[in-house]
């Protein structure tokens, strides 16, 4: 009688522990993608920009990959920098923070312009080589909505909204 509930006991803690396994493997795996590069671009930054503290690096995916920094130079001047071509030969654009709009102002002109109904994130990134806020938001029809706002002058330049199935 003790074999019947044993054996099915220890073929469940397999099933389980396999699948936490694969689960935390794949979810380690993407994670990595995301944070693919992420050093090299730091140690570029400070190479190429002269840059001394990179407090954050994101990545942000368009028309290409960017690695987004936030920084201060060795003068003590915040900026953001806009890491391209990743793969090949890297590229960087480096701005004072004071030279665009911040996150809260970005977020503001999309709410008086689209009054979201749930604010998803709001992350720098790079649209068309115009560096950007992005918005990402669900609006009042319930769509998963897109608004890249320019950093330069706080336009809306571009408006995507995606249907849910």
């Amino acid at each position: 009688m003790e074999k019947k509930i044993v054996i099915p006991l220890i073929i469940l803690g397999v099933l389980i522990i396999s699948g936490i396994w694969i689960l935390t493997s794949s979810y380690l795996t993407a994670r990595g993608q995301y944070e693919d590069g992420h050093e090299q671009s730091k140690q570029f930054a400070i190479e190429e920009a002269n840059l001394k503290n990179i407090s954050k690096i994101n990545t942000f995916s368009s028309d290409q990959k960017y690695h987004i920094i936030t920084a201060t130079t060795n003068e003590n001047e915040p900026v953001y920098g806009w890491i391209s071509n990743i793969k090949k030969e890297r590229k960087m654009i480096v701005k004072k923070k004071s030279a665009g709009i911040t996150k809260n102002e970005a977020l503001k002109r999309v709410n008086e312009e689209h009054n979201p109904s749930d604010i998803i994130s709001v992350q720098l990134g790079m649209d068309e080589g115009i560096p950007v806020w992005e918005v990402k938001y669900q609006d009042e029809s319930d769509r998963y909505t897109f608004d890249y706002v320019n950093f330069y002058d706080g336009k809306i330049i571009k408006h995507m909204a995606l249907k849910k199935s």
